[in-house]
Parts: structure tokens; C-alpha cells; sequence
């Protein structure tokens, strides 16, 4: 089974008023998280084996490509 764990979170980009451009972003995660399957039903993380009882589940780190890392088309 496949299912979205939805970080709510914002995004915090930093512009370079001399170049006019970007030089870097990161994702600032915040404390809600939700669960649901492909078609949008919420679910259970610890029923479906994703997470343990006690909170703990796979980590996967927020990255984000950095301006620099970019190409530009």
C-alpha cells in the first residue's frame, strides 16, 4: 500500500538584491503531520506498519536543490 505523509511547513528563499537573484531556499518543516492513502482518506500510520507505536518511522530528509545547483534553460 502506498500512502502521502503531508508536512505542513513553509519555505524560506533568500534574494540577492545586487545580483537579482536567488541564493538560497530551505524547507522549514512544521509539528502537523497527516496520513492518507492516494485517493485522499486519512489513515493510520502505526496500522498500516509506516510508523511504531511510539512515533518512530523512516527518515527521508526535506532537500532542496540550491539556486547555484540549478540549470538554466
Amino acid at each position: 500500500m502506498k500512502i502521502n505523509k503531508i508536512t505542513t511547513g513553509f519555505v524560506i528563499q533568500t534574494f540577492d538584491t545586487e545580483t537579482k537573484k536567488y541564493t538560497a531556499q530551505e524547507f522549514v518543516a512544521g509539528d502537523h503531520v497527516e496520513y492518507e492513502t492516494l485517493d485522499g482518506s486519512s489513515i493510520d500510520p502505526v496500522e498500516v506498519g509506516m510508523q511504531t507505536v511510539e512515533g518512530l518511522e523512516p527518515y527521508l530528509p526535506f532537500d532542496m536543490v540550491q539556486p547555484q545547483d540549478m540549470v538554466e534553460k
